[in-house]
């Protein structure tokens, strides 16, 4: 079981939550993002369950924005895995493979395991067809749309809407369910969850709380209802949200 400390935030510094585990051996790792879930908690479950030592960087926007303008972040985005306090790695899905070589759970991303890790690789890659047409919806001006801002944009905003809802999302996460196996897991029939899992036991809860959307994973595909459930029942989650 993890010991943990908390370290109150500052006007210049993040909330710092520390956690510690018997018997790890990795390098100090550092978790950086806001404080809520986000793209972070998929990372945040994977270190407690793979049971590395780690601090929790919880930061502000202000403490963001200065991260950001000091060049400090690569791509000026976060969240940021920093290891050993002087190599900061991006991208959540390289952070979660970063993470899992770390573990000594080696089920989460085997790479004594070429054909196995080549199944996770290519289950994470799916997220981003499942969610960047939703984040271009969300976040237009990032990618060029800012004209689709203008209120008399709304009639073509709600019909991007419908047809992620009743054609985009429901091939994807057709898709996503015949990849569930035998054991509720994604990928196979293997015994333990991986990272792409952890991944998408977020991610998936995310899509299925969003107003636009809701319900959309739960109702509509029992395979992927039995993959959420079992993996909030998972100890280490279990676990991570009583702390």
């Amino acid at each position: 079981m993890a010991s943990f400390s908390i370290q109150p935030a500052t006007s210049d510094k993040p909330k710092v939550i520390t956690y510690s585990f018997p018997g790890a051996m990795n390098p100090p790792m550092e978790i950086s993002y806001f404080d809520f879930g986000g793209k972070a908690e998929a990372i945040r479950l994977l270190a407690y369950h793979g049971e590395v030592d780690f601090s929790d960087h919880r930061f502000e926007r202000h403490q963001f924005r200065a991260a950001k303008e000091s060049g400090k972040l690569p791509f000026g985005q976060m969240p940021i895995l920093t290891v050993s306090a002087t190599t900061h790695i991006p991208q959540c899905n390289s952070i979660l493979r970063t993470i899992a070589r770390y573990s000594r759970k080696s089920y989460l991303y085997p790479t004594e395991d070429v054909l196995k890790c080549g199944t996770i690789d290519a289950i994470l890659d799916l997220d981003a067809d499942i969610f960047t047409p939703i984040v271009v919806r969300n976040y237009k001006e990032r990618f060029g749309f800012d004209f689709l801002n203008d209120a008399s944009s709304v009639p073509l905003i709600d019909s991007v809407t419908k047809n992620l809802k009743e054609r985009v999302l429901p091939n994807h996460l057709s898709n996503l369910s015949l990849l569930v196996g035998t054991s509720n897991w994604l990928g196979g029939d293997w015994p333990n969850p991986t990272i792409a899992d952890f991944n998408f036991g977020v991610r998936l809860e995310s899509l299925n709380n969003l107003q636009e959307f809701e319900g959309i994973v739960t109702n509509g595909y029992p395979k992927l209802k039995d993959f959420l459930e079992q993996f909030k029942r998972l100890d280490s989650n279990v676990q991570y949200y009583k702390n």
